[in-house]
């Protein structure tokens, strides 16, 4: 149990922030109405701020049994295990209660909604006023941008969305002839199961454009919540996500881009032309963070489309930020396993442009793969790797150069006597490397190195 200080605080909290967010819901624009209603007993649209405000707080109010439960609740939730090992794990509860008093009141407040929504979402006899008290308090968290309520309302945008209860889970992995329980005749009992409710969908169109309209939630809300948006594509056209993403991409410059390409990733199975129409607006030109999330994706874009995937990969690779190059090359690792015929296109081209961070990763990540299926370098791309490196990535190098003249000794001449015939401080330095290397394989290099 809670002390009861630490009750009378978080109590005095959740009620100083609840008419807060029912006042802030109003910033844009009205309050959606409710999905279901009985025609008998018509919405009823709030008169007023001041008067919708003094009912949501005196309902909370009226209800100190449920506001103790969600506190213990959350307590156990959110409380470290430390407390627990403590000597007087009372006193040390106090303690780490005092110092998350808005942590904790937010969550009680989440489930407060929680508790609404499934009053008015409630098929048989839905309670709309109810519905006015959870979506005011709702809108209102959003346009304060926490990460709890990132974190943790994103399951009332589906529930509203399909008109059921919260915690309402839709069947996004139905059954097919590859199981042995399927059973054709409960294919569109699954596909009713699935189908959003028109009034829900509307109200939810709402919240989203409030959410594009609030600068703060259109960067620490919206972003996230398309990401996990894109995991339900039966929502995607009555949600607009593809121009919600454009839109996003237009007006974020941060870390956020990542959730908005991670989004059209996902649902480039079943909207391939829509996607890639956004990845296409993606070029050199656009910011470094998009550029970069952009080449994050390229193994899981090349599942899908490869031949459009490696088109985009060609300008990655030769970006001006230096971010993006390394991220990019680091997808032709996937790729030489995939494509090898890609694999031998693109590398050069990634040697030629001398980013010393993607060269580093190309050693790293891929060389080995290459020399596994290629040992003897039929597109001699040892020499100018060599040449091009610095003393970093010729460390890891050259113990590649050095399998290759184990396994094929003509190779590893060929190879040497390139950088030779290229760069002859190169080569004092690949003989000065292989000698600390493998004495043997030096002496074979000695001819070569008595024509300096």
């Amino acid at each position: 149990m809670v002390r009861r200080e630490s009750n009378i605080l978080i109590w005095e909290n959740c009620t100083e922030l609840i008419p807060k967010y029912v006042q802030d819901s109003f910033k844009h624009g009205f309050l959606p109405n409710p999905p279901l209603e009985l025609p008998d007993f018509p919405a009823q649209y709030p008169k007023s701020i001041s008067e919708l405000s003094s009912q949501v707080l005196g309902l909370f109010s009226i209800d100190k049994a449920g506001f103790n439960s969600k506190l213990d609740e959350v307590v156990e939730i959110l409380e470290p295990s430390y407390i627990h090992r403590h000597v007087n794990p009372q006193r040390e509860r106090e303690k780490w209660i005092l110092k998350n008093i808005d942590q904790i009141s937010k969550r009680i407040i989440i489930l407060q909604i929680n508790d609404w929504l499934n009053n008015a979402l409630d098929e048989k006899s839905p309670d709309t006023s109810r519905w006015y008290f959870a979506i005011s308090i709702l809108i209102g968290m959003c346009y304060e941008s926490s990460t709890i309520c990132r974190d943790f309302c994103f399951n009332f945008i589906i529930s509203i969305s399909m008109a059921r209860p919260p915690n309402f889970k839709p069947k996004t992995n139905p059954s097919g002839p590859h199981h042995l329980a399927w059973d054709p005749s409960t294919e569109d009992n699954d596909f009713e199961y699935n189908m959003p409710h028109p009034s829900g969908i509307l109200a939810v169109n709402i919240i989203l454009d409030y959410l594009s309209s609030s600068e703060s939630s259109l960067k620490n809300i919206l972003p996230f919540w398309i990401h996990s948006l894109s995991t339900f594509p039966f929502l995607t056209n009555h949600l607009d996500l593809f121009s919600r993403i454009k839109t996003c991409l237009n007006q974020i410059q941060g870390n956020q881009v990542e959730s908005l390409i991670q989004a059209t990733t996902q649902l480039m199975a079943d909207y391939p032309l829509q996607s890639k129409d956004i990845f296409t607006s993606i070029d050199s030109n656009s910011n470094p963070y998009t550029k970069g999330s952009l080449a994050s994706v390229i193994p899981k874009m090349y599942s899908y489309d490869p031949e459009f995937t490696l088109s985009i990969l060609d300008w990655l690779l030769i970006d001006s930020d230096q971010n993006t190059c390394v991220l990019a090359t680091a997808a032709l690792g996937f790729i030489i396993r995939s494509n090898r015929n890609a694999y031998y296109l693109r590398a050069p081209i990634v040697i030629q442009h001398g980013n010393q961070k993607a060269l580093q990763i190309l050693v790293n990540n891929s060389i080995r793969e290459y020399l596994n299926y290629d040992i003897t370098d039929k597109i001699n791309i040892l020499p100018d790797l060599w040449i091009k490196c610095n003393e970093t990535s010729r460390s890891k190098l050259v113990s590649y150069i050095c399998d290759q003249g184990k396994l094929s000794p003509t190779s590893f001449i060929d190879t040497a006597t390139r950088i030779f015939n290229k760069d002859t401080t190169s080569f004092s330095d690949l003989y000065r490397w292989i000698g600390m290397r493998d004495a043997d394989l030096q002496k074979k290099l000695i001819e070569i190195k008595t024509n300096i």
